[in-house]
Formats: structure tokens, C-alpha cells, sequence
């Protein structure tokens, strides 16, 4: 019964939440590699989906939108799993389709993307690497990432959500 009333409160929540669409614009000339993380804010953060097989490259000049969890394999290039974090701590992982994903897709949204940048050839970019979005729950978004004397990023990130859609774009 727990179960039951457990996951009509899940699709019920989900007409205040949907996962959204999801696009990552690469305008440098640098490989990126993304590792993305939705979750549900309005609870703690959790549940938190994250896509198994990262980090999901984008060339230099590339751009990819996902849609849901459940249509990321159909995608170039695909998310074929997702690893769930619930609140119970123990993590589960889901090949997409799946009935699951569909329920967390209305009841998640678009939190973080963890990425990097590299030359083309695979060597590393240095302070080619950052986090984007919300890093910690609860905490404010980080929007942008701007080379500073300190931390001399090669590019300019920023993290966004209009219509509906969360937006990722790395530019020069």
C-alpha cells in the first residue's frame, strides 16, 4: 500500500515538475565531455538521475539536445542508462526506456552538468574542467563560468532555463 500512495504522490508531483529538454551547445573548438545530473529540488534533491554512461561527448562546433530520460538512447550520442539516487542511499540503475525513468522525468529537472574540455585528440584542456548548474542542493545556480586571474578558464560557460528547456553553452 506504501508503494502504491508512494507513486501516485510521485506522478501527482509531477505536473509541478517536468524534466525538460536539455541543450548543450558547443561553440569552441575544444571536445567536451558531459556528466548530467537532474533531480527534484522541492525534496531534498532526490530523487537524482544521472546519466551512466558519461562522460557524453560533444566535438568541437556539436550540439545535442535530450529530450527525456527515456528517449536519450535515440540521441547522438545516446544515454542508454541512468543511474537513480533515492533517498534510501542505495543506487539503482535503469536502461532507458524504462516505466521508472518516465515517472522521474515528470518529477525532475535538469540541476548540473559536471564537464570537461579537451583538445581535439583527447589531451587535457588545463582549467578545462568545472561544474555547472546547482552543485549543491539548495544552493543558488551557478550560471556562469568566466576566465578570472585565479581560475583561467579557456572558454565562458553558462547555464540557463526558458520555456521550459535548461540551456548549456561553452563558448571562446
Amino acid at each position: 500500500m506504501k508503494k502504491i500512495l508512494f507513486s501516485v504522490a510521485i506522478i501527482l508531483s509531477g505536473s509541478s515538475f517536468a524534466q525538460g529538454t536539455i541543450n548543450i551547445f558547443n561553440y569552441t573548438t575544444y571536445d567536451l565531455s558531459n556528466s548530467l545530473v537532474a533531480s527534484n529540488s522541492s525534496s531534498g534533491c532526490s530523487p537524482s538521475v544521472s546519466g551512466s554512461n558519461h562522460p557524453i561527448p560533444v566535438a568541437g562546433g556539436g550540439s545535442v539536445q535530450y529530450d527525456s530520460f527515456n528517449t536519450s538512447p535515440t540521441k547522438t550520442p545516446p544515454i542508454n542508462t541512468w543511474t537513480i539516487y533515492s533517498s534510501s542511499g542505495v543506487p539503482s540503475t535503469q536502461t532507458a526506456p524504462s516505466p521508472i525513468l518516465g515517472v522521474l522525468s515528470g518529477v525532475t529537472t535538469w540541476q548540473m552538468n559536471k564537464f570537461s574540455v579537451h583538445y581535439p585528440g583527447g589531451s587535457a584542456v588545463p582549467y578545462g574542467g568545472a561544474s555547472i548548474g546547482v552543485i549543491t542542493c539548495g544552493a543558488p545556480a551557478v550560471t556562469t563560468l568566466a576566465p578570472t586571474p585565479a581560475i583561467p578558464y579557456p572558454f565562458q560557460a553558462f547555464w540557463f532555463t526558458a520555456g521550459g528547456e535548461t540551456y548549456f553553452v561553452l563558448q571562446p
